[in-house]
């Protein structure tokens, strides 16, 4: 006679470790895959776990969850950020910024460089922005996780361009002069000089490199207006 235990260990998934016990008290462990399988006339089960959304464990659906309800009962726990009514990410992922790039490379097409705000949440975290900016030649009119894809014909030179979590980004300088270009009802001026001092603090961004990157990208909107910006603090770090 046979008897099966199944044991799930949550801090490796997605193997489970199951040990079974034979009639001759012998015992064997196996790390199996997800279902049922018969290996030497053996029976081995494994305890069903949730496929990660698109290859990504830091995101969930509600495909995930034992009901339409509960996304939005984690996300008032603070357990999950809610993107849509289906899709979150689990908020501990969010703290470092490798988790925030992780959870971002699910929004932002592979083709496009993120920027603006979105970049700004993966540097610094905050409030998850409500549209998705990229930098790209194509235009995009579908959503992803309800948010509007917004996209910037610009140049993004190598030198200010990061990779996070494979995620490809504009840089904190870069970035930084996007936060300066910002609209009045994106970011008020409070807001906008409060997120680039801790930006200049938090990476140790030249005033300068930005003045750089401005003075070459005269066009761009809001420009003098972000450039007298960073000619006031210019001696202040």
């Amino acid at each position: 006679m046979r008897t099966t235990t199944t044991i799930s260990n949550a801090a490796n998934l997605p193997t489970a470790r199951t040990t079974t016990r034979t009639a001759a008290g012998t015992q064997r462990r196996h790390d199996t895959a997800a279902g049922t399988q018969t290996r030497h006339g053996t029976v081995i089960r494994r305890s069903t776990l949730p496929p990660p959304m698109f290859g990504n464990p830091m995101l969930t659906s509600n495909r995930d969850l034992p009901g339409p309800l509960s996304m939005r009962r984690l996300n008032d726990y603070g357990a999950v950020r809610q993107l849509d009514e289906a899709n979150g990410y689990l908020c501990e992922y969010s703290d470092t910024l490798f988790g925030r790039g992780r959870i971002m490379t699910n929004l932002v097409p592979r083709t496009c460089i993120a920027c603006s705000t979105n970049a700004l949440w993966v540097w610094m975290g905050g409030d998850f922005p409500d549209v998705i900016k990229v930098i790209t030649d194509s235009h995009y009119r579908s959503r992803v996780y309800g948010r509007p894809i917004v996209t910037f014909n610009r140049r993004a030179p190598a030198g200010q361009v990061s990779e996070i979590g494979g995620l490809r980004l504009t840089s904190p300088t870069r970035t930084a002069c996007d936060v300066a270009l910002l609209e009045d009802g994106e970011m008020d001026s409070k807001g906008r000089k409060e997120t680039i001092c801790a930006m200049i603090e938090e990476f140790h961004i030249e005033p300068a490199d930005c003045l750089d990157i401005l003075d070459a990208n005269r066009f761009w909107r809001n420009a003098p207006r972000a450039r007298a910006f960073f000619r006031a603090i210019l001696h202040c770090f």
